[in-house]
């Protein structure tokens, strides 16, 4: 283990005990110890609806992360966000109260909005309680579970879909899956970090410290 693996270990740990203290809502930790520090500083992240150019709306989403260029309108905590903006959604769930497949469903529906940047929104899924990986697995093959693209369960495992061959090494294609604590997160929070680069067509900068 390496010394970034080693402080993504000890983020995990934070985000854990964040979680169990109960302070904070879930979605507010994940966005500002995960999310707000690894992404280029071009995108703003807020909880809201999206929109797309035939007025069609979806949500409400946990986090969107959008261009600064397209800022989200609205007041108040919840804001409405334009498609053409959008890089991502994260959806941050509790899995003894709701299961995958309602996301999957809204993820399928926000892939089809009409937007003229040709990126794919990608949808993922953050969660604190224990989820079995091979349970997550058997959801992303599937046929309903095809528009999610990344699964985290904090502490224990992830599973990215990879057909674009974006991350890891070459064999980690179509799917990447990482257990532990440190290696987990640090392949979601990395990956979260190349699809946001890639939008704003930069080259992906930490290819070179995934080993580490």
């Amino acid at each position: 283990m390496g010394s970034i693996t080693d402080n993504f270990s000890t983020l995990s740990e934070v985000l854990r005990a964040d979680h169990t203290a109960r302070r904070t809502p879930d979605r507010e930790i994940v966005l500002s110890r995960l999310l707000r520090p690894i992404l280029p500083g071009a995108f703003r992240c807020g909880m809201g609806e999206i929109v797309d150019l035939k007025d069609r709306q979806l949500g409400p989403f946990d986090i969107i992360t959008c261009w600064e260029v397209y800022p989200p309108l609205g007041e108040g905590m919840a804001h409405t966000f334009l498609a053409d903006g959008v890089a991502l959604c994260v959806q941050v769930r509790n899995w003894k109260e709701e299961d995958l497949t309602q996301f999957a469903k809204m993820a399928g529906q926000l892939k089809s909005l009409e937007r003229k940047k040709k990126n794919p929104i990608f949808c993922a899924v953050v969660g604190f309680d224990s989820l079995p990986a091979k349970q997550v697995a058997e959801f992303m093959k599937s046929a309903v579970g095809q528009s999610i693209d990344g699964v985290l369960a904090v502490g224990e495992h992830v599973m990215i879909r990879n057909s674009q061959g974006w991350y890891g090494k070459a064999t980690q294609v179509p799917y990447v899956t990482e257990q532990g604590a440190g290696e987990s997160l640090k392949a979601f929070a990395f990956w979260l970090a190349q699809i946001t680069q890639s939008f704003l067509n930069m080259p992906y900068a930490l290819s070179d410290y995934q080993h580490l």
